[in-house]
This record gives structure tokens, C-alpha cells and sequence, in this order.
């Protein structure tokens, strides 16, 4: 385990790191109470891994373990019996494809505990339809035949195809992933296998830790839906499940009506649409396309109302006023227009970051390791920071409706924080520039140190940014004008709450940047991904 690791409440380990642990934990048992590899496995699952509890209970009433367990051999009246007997017929009636289980030369497998045999190919489709493909795992797996209690364990599993094997090694995996299912989870990511294991002592549920996989996948611990600080997991699901689409609909479809109403008059037979520009040149009176009645498009009254006594038609009446046909509520599409301008740019920072092990991988000797990990680090910060200022607009959506000071200055702080990244992004383009062609150990040195600075710096900004918003934006004290006698004053351009005693505002009137950078609490050290 890396130095990092240990700082972490968390490491990530492959499927593989897993299965390791596994047999080293089935060795241990078989080695210490004298037992099969196979019937330690079994035994370990039945007691959900524990392998303290299993080595009390086999240390003080062994028999009893072992026979509970399957473990033990059970009486069968004719050990002889294989597939061809008449009592077996029953356990096919499910598997009518199975042709050739009456033929003798078909080899046929038992249990060390009983006498029952099948074919391999009836053992296949009994172990994949009762238990590798459901989604249950249960303790035991017991032998095909009715009221035999015997265990089957990886002895039989040896004596099946390479695909059978395969099925129970992920079947025991399940097992010890469904015991430590707070502890270990999957990365959610789709095609992802990498597990994110957290150390002792930290309760993931409870925790509420936002992970990243090596894969790159951001993600939250609780919920398992893509990280979303600084809103809580219900305002997340709320807001991908149900807000996001219906103000993207509600978007269109003020847009269209808005569209509507500024292009089209209404006719006066049969209060259809029509766009505007269908008159004709040689005419001033328009069909309808809907009802074909004839009108003026000037003054929007029908061709009759305009002919005289004589015949002849008159001038244009006085134009129709229109009731509006379509009450529609424009939506404020800035929270939606901001959100999607996020998720663009952190999915050109994940580009980005694609981009350079990519080119790592091609040019393997173009920077060392220790320099390949500093802009690794710098250009997952951005990312994480990206992911950030995108959820920081659903905490607008749902935190500052009808508080017009908070959002204001929440969208101040946006600002400010878009402009750190792009400044910071800047910054590491030309020091990762720089590194590549550095020859000199010294430049190389200067990169790393300030490489190393700018992106504590970003790292304590936006970890105080997140707090901000976390707490309530309770920099915002908002207060009557008319009490002068209170004891803050606001500011006209930020409406933050100023002393009486402070000449300026604090707020907006000093470096923003360099004052929340020196309010903030380290965030490097706690930031979430890994390496």
C-alpha cells in the first residue's frame, strides 16, 4: 500500500487483489484445523467469512459444524445410484436438453459426501439455473438430489468444465462481497471492475466520501451516482431523475410558443396560426390554410367585413386586437444553460486528462514518474473542480429561490471560481510544457514546486468554496435598509454585510481570490482521487 493509500480513507483494488485475499483467508483455515481447501471454503461461507467465529465453532463442537455444514457423509440406500436409475428421472424434467444422460460412457459426478451421480452437463445447468445466475447468494450449495444435504464445493466444481470453475470462483466472490458490502463497493462506472475498499473504522454509508476510481469515474460513496458536492444525494436524485428533464422540456417548449407568438397572427375564422409573410403581393386577403376562410393580413378582419353596399371593397378596418392565444410562462433557463456550460467544460477537462496518458503511454521516457503523477494530480483537480461548479448550479436550482442576495453572490462566487481554473489551467498547460523540454534538473525542480503550489492553491479555494455553500452562504447576512441603526451595512454591488466600522466592503472590495485562499482549510491533503 502506498504512502497515499494510508492517507486515505479508502484504496481501490482490482477483482483480482480480491480473489487473492480469499485464498489466503481459506488457506489459513484449512491449515490451522487440518481441513480441505474445499470444505474451508464452503464453511467460511457459511458463516458469512468470519473467520474468528469459525474458528471458535469448529474448535468447540467440530462434528456439529461439519454435519450442518454438508460436510460430513450422508447415508444413501443405494450408492450405486446414478442417472439411470428411475428415482433420478424427476431432478430432468427441467433440462430436456440434456440427451445424453443415459449413456455409459458419459462420466458422472458426485459429491465426497454422498453417492448421487449426475452427468457434468446436468451439473452445468443445475449450478447455472440455481445459483450462479441468480442474483441471491446463499450459504450453501447442496447436492441435486431430493432431501440430500451434501455440500458441493470446489472438489466437485474440479471435476466440471472450465466455464463451471470459472462460475463458482465469482460465486464465492459474491459471497465475501456481500458480507463486506459496507466496507467494499464496485465502482459504478459501466465496464469499470476496479473495487473501492475502505480502511477500518470508516463506515462508507455513514461517511458519505466522494470517491475516485482509478478508472477516472468520480462517484458518490452513499448514493453511487457521479459525485455531486456541495448538494445532499436526494437533491442529486431528485434533479437527474425529475428537474433536469422537466426543465429542459419546459425550456423548449417556452422557446417554441415564444417562436410562435412572435411569427404568426392568428386567423380570425378559425383562430389557427399562420405565420407571418403568407400574404400575397397582388393581394392583400390570405386564405387560411386550416379553414380556407379569406381574410385581410393588415387589419386581420375577414375579406366580407371589408366589401361595401356596391360591391367594391373599402378601406381597412380598425386592426383586431388579439387576445395572446398562448399563456406561457418563460422559464429561466440560466440555471440549465450554466449547468450544461459545466458539463461541457468537465468533460474537455476529462478529454484533457485522456489526452495526456495517451500520450505518456506512446512516449513513456518524455517525464519521469514523479513528474507524470504531479500533472496527473493537476489534471484530475480540474476535473474534480469542474464537477464541482456543475452541481454548484443545482445548488442554486434548489438553495436560493426566493433568497436573491444568495444567488447573486453564489453566481459571484462562480464567476470567480471559472476564472481560477481557467487561469490555473493555463498555468499547468506551460509548466507541463516546460517539463518536457527541461533538461536542466533545476527547471525541472521549479516545475515541480510550482506545478505542486498552484494546485494546493486550487485545492484550498475550492475546498472552501464547497464549504460555503455547505453552511448556507451565511457570508450573506441580508438586512433592512431602513435599520440604520443595525449593525451591518450592504453593499450595493454584492449585498454582503459590512460592518459599520468598515469603510469598504470586505468582500468585493479586496482580492476575493487571495482572501478566500487564505480562509481556506487544506483540501489537498483530503482531495479524493487517487492516483
Amino acid at each position: 500500500m502506498e504512502d497515499d493509500d494510508l492517507q486515505r480513507p479508502y484504496s481501490v483494488c482490482t477483482r483480482d487483489d480480491l480473489k487473492e485475499r480469499i485464498t489466503k483467508q481459506i488457506d489459513v483455515i484449512s491449515e490451522i484445523f487440518c481441513v480441505s481447501n474445499s470444505d474451508a471454503t464452503v464453511l467460511l461461507m457459511k458463516l458469512r467469512w468470519n473467520s474468528q467465529l469459525l474458528s471458535e465453532r469448529l474448535s468447540q463442537e467440530n462434528k456439529k459444524l461439519l454435519t450442518e455444514s454438508g460436510l460430513k457423509p450422508v447415508d444413501v440406500t443405494d450408492s450405486n445410484q446414478d442417472l439411470s436409475d428411475s428415482s433420478c428421472d424427476e431432478f430432468y424434467e427441467f433440462f430436456d436438453d440434456v440427451d445424453d444422460d443415459d449413456r455409459d460412457d458419459v462420466v458422472k459426478v458426485s459429491t465426497p459426501f454422498c453417492s448421487h451421480k449426475f452427468s457434468t452437463a446436468y451439473w452445468s445447468k443445475y449450478l447455472e439455473k440455481n445459483f450462479f445466475s441468480v442474483e441471491k447468494t446463499v450459504d450453501t450449495i447442496s447436492c441435486p438430489h431430493e432431501d440430500c444435504g451434501a455440500s458441493v464445493g470446489r472438489d466437485t466444481i474440479e471435476k466440471l468444465t472450465v466455464n463451471d470453475k470459472n462460475s463458482y470462483d465469482e460465486y464465492v466472490l459474491r459471497s465475501y462481497l456481500e458480507k463486506s458490502k459496507r466496507q467494499i463497493k464496485q465502482c459504478p462506472a459501466q465496464g469499470c471492475s476496479y473495487f473501492i475498499e475502505f480502511h477500518k473504522g470508516t463506515d462508507a454509508e455513514e461517511y458519505g466520501l466522494n470517491v475516485v476510481c482509478l478508472c477516472g469515474h468520480n462517484f458518490c460513496c452513499r448514493c453511487s451516482l457521479e459525485t455531486h458536492r456541495p448538494v445532499t444525494c436526494n437533491n442529486a436524485s431528485d434533479w437527474l431523475s425529475r428537474d433536469l428533464q422537466k426543465l429542459s422540456e419546459a425550456s423548449d417548449k417556452s422557446l417554441s410558443f415564444l417562436w410562435i407568438e412572435d411569427n404568426t397572427e392568428t386567423c380570425p375564422h378559425c383562430l389557427s396560426p399562420l405565420e407571418i409573410g403568407l400574404g400575397s403581393l397582388d393581394s392583400k386577403f390570405v386564405p387560411c390554410g386550416y379553414c380556407s376562410g379569406s381574410f385581410c393580413w393588415e387589419c386581420m378582419h375577414s375579406e366580407e367585413s371589408h366589401k361595401t353596399e356596391s360591391g367594391t371593397y373599402g378601406d381597412c378596418l380598425e386592426p383586431v386586437e388579439q387576445d395572446p392565444l398562448w399563456n406561457v410562462e418563460v422559464v429561466d433557463t440560466s440555471c440549465l444553460d450554466r449547468w450544461e456550460a459545466c458539463e461541457a467544460a468537465m468533460e474537455g477537462a476529462q478529454d484533457d486528462l485522456q489526452d495526456f496518458e495517451d500520450y505518456i503511454i506512446k512516449n513513456p521516457d518524455s517525464l519521469k514518474e514523479q513528474d507524470v503523477r504531479i500533472v496527473r494530480e493537476g489534471l484530475m483537480l480540474l476535473i474534480q473542480c469542474r464537477q464541482v461548479l456543475k452541481w454548484s448550479c443545482v445548488y442554486e436550482y434548489f438553495h436560493t429561490e426566493h433568497e436573491t442576495s444568495k444567488k447573486e453572490y453564489l453566481q459571484f462566487l462562480q464567476d470567480i471560481a471559472t476564472t481560477t481554473l481557467q487561469s490555473y489551467l493555463k498555468t499547468l498547460q506551460e509548466e507541463t510544457e516546460t517539463a518536457f523540454y527541461a533538461a536542466d534538473a533545476l527547471v525541472l525542480c521549479k516545475f515541480r514546486h510550482s506545478l505542486t503550489t498552484a494546485t494546493s492553491n486550487v485545492g484550498n479555494f475550492f475546498y472552501h468554496f464547497i464549504k460555503t455553500l455547505q453552511d448556507g452562504i451565511v457570508d450573506v447576512k441580508v438586512k433592512s435598509y431602513d435599520n440604520v441603526a443595525g449593525p451591518y451595512w450592504l453593499c450595493d454591488r454584492c449585498t454582503y454585510g459590512n460592518s459599520w466600522l468598515e469603510m469598504k466592503c470586505k468582500m468585493c472590495c479586496e482580492t476575493t481570490t487571495s482572501k478566500l485562499n487564505d480562509l481556506s482549510l487544506k483540501w489537498v491533503s483530503k482531495r479524493s482521487y487517487q492516483h
